[in-house]
């Protein structure tokens, strides 16, 4: 007797987008260098120091003075950021108005950190304009099971082993984040004599969309 031939059955499916949007992007070169000489200018003024208003473990952290000579081009990723949040929502109504509460500047060196915390506001971001290669090669060579040496996590929820509750991600030069500002995070240190530059900020939303954000609506 052959054998009986087992028929496929063809299974419909949909399934649930779940938990919050952490968008990436790249920024050109010269919006980087515009960072970077920015930076180096706000260095020069103590006054501009925010370690005692931050949650890192660093020592040279800085207002960028101006602005608005960034949110120029700022403005695109922004946008971005609206239009795909609405896409993976299945058609949300987030729109691209918002304005930028703060803006900084960080230096780290070997040892520092950042340690798990969240942003005011209601959406925050992260650039690295410059992540030397030395700090690539460091985590290269790390054999743990979590990101290595310069990396950024991002946590949602209570976890677990069946579902996705972290993102690890090790930055490059260029590379830029946005999340919603209350998404905990955190940066691992490194041992590299190199000292790496990334750039934060928060943003509100316009209140129409603000309404429409907290409340989940379509």
């Amino acid at each position: 007797m052959g054998k009986k031939k087992t028929e496929k059955k063809n299974v419909t499916f949909s399934y649930f987008n779940w938990g919050p949007f952490l968008m990436y992007t790249k920024i050109t070169p010269e919006e980087c260098q515009s960072l970077i000489d920015g930076g180096a200018k706000s260095r020069l003024n103590p006054e501009n120091s925010m370690v005692d208003k931050l949650a890192g473990h660093l020592k040279e952290e800085y207002k960028l003075e101006d602005p608005n000579q960034y949110v120029k081009w700022l403005v695109y990723y922004f946008d971005a950021y609206s239009q795909g949040y609405n896409k993976w929502r299945g058609g949300g109504s987030l729109k691209p108005n918002f304005s930028l509460t703060s803006l900084w500047i960080n230096y780290m060196k070997p040892g520092d950190f950042n340690p798990p915390h969240d942003h005011s506001a209601d959406l925050s971001f992260v650039i690295f304009p410059h992540v030397p290669k030395e700090l690539e090669e460091e985590n290269k060579e790390f054999k743990g099971t979590l990101q290595g040496p310069g990396g950024i996590s991002w946590t949602y929820g209570e976890g677990g082993r069946q579902v996705i509750s972290t993102v690890h991600q090790f930055p490059k030069s260029g590379d830029m984040y946005i999340f919603p500002a209350g998404l905990r995070h955190w940066v691992f240190p490194f041992k590299s004599n190199v000292e790496r530059v990334s750039v934060s900020g928060n943003l509100l939303i316009d209140a129409d969309s603000r309404m429409n954000y907290y409340a989940g609506k379509e």
